[in-house]
């Protein structure tokens, strides 16, 4: 008997190869011995697994007592997030807090991490960025620019503008790529356009009357 190495799939294997015979031929008997090189199992991705433990960090007796008055709380946001807080300087890991509170994991991290940054400002719920203009300053004083001007000196068949009308300019003259008539009436009131230029303006009670007049 003796050994043979075969390489398979790029790593080697190791056989013990048996020589015997059977009648005039010479047969061989392979038995798996193993692999030269053992596989080890895949390394863990790195941030796999579960996440390291996060505890509040040391608490001064003023912030003690501002936990206090905040677990005290009407405010949800706030007696939730002190009460987090608190459980958290008590030891408390993330996962007991969850099962005690009956809340997402996440919310209790994310409060410990907060008051770890910002102290007792954490407790309270932080303002909502308001939503960003969709006309900026100066796309409006160009449709104010444009509002000034009479409807022939764009070349157009009206002598005077209506809601619908300017809007339909505006978008053919790409000052904007769309834009409601509810918008261009805002635009114009906040400057006080349409108030110094009242004469222009046809009214009527009737709900359809800007869509005929639209020509």
């Amino acid at each position: 008997m003796h050994y043979e190495i075969y390489t398979i799939k790029g790593r080697k294997y190791k056989y013990a190869v048996e020589n015997y015979r059977e009648g005039k031929k010479v047969k061989h008997k392979k038995t798996y011995i193993g692999a030269l090189e053992p596989i080890h199992k895949a390394k863990r991705k790195k941030g796999g697994g579960r996440k390291p433990e996060v505890f509040v960090r040391l608490i001064t007796a003023e912030e003690k007592a501002g936990l206090d008055k905040g677990a005290k709380s009407q405010n949800v946001f706030t007696r939730d997030r002190a009460k987090i807080i608190s459980f958290s300087s008590q030891k408390l890991t993330a996962k007991e807090i969850e099962q005690r509170l009956s809340c997402e994991i996440r919310k209790v991290r994310w409060a410990i991490k907060s008051f770890n940054d910002k102290g007792l400002v954490a407790l309270q719920r932080g303002k909502a960025k308001g939503a960003t203009p969709r006309f900026t300053d100066a796309v409006k004083t160009i449709i104010l620019m444009h509002f000034s001007k009479q409807p022939k000196d764009f070349g157009l068949h009206y002598t005077t503008w209506t809601l619908p009308r300017f809007k339909s300019h505006l978008v053919d003259y790409k000052v904007v790529g769309s834009i409601s008539i509810e918008t261009v009436r805002q635009i114009l009131d906040e400057s006080g356009a349409r108030l110094k230029r009242s004469k222009r303006w046809q009214y009527s009670p009737d709900k359809e009357f800007d869509k005929k007049n639209l020509r």
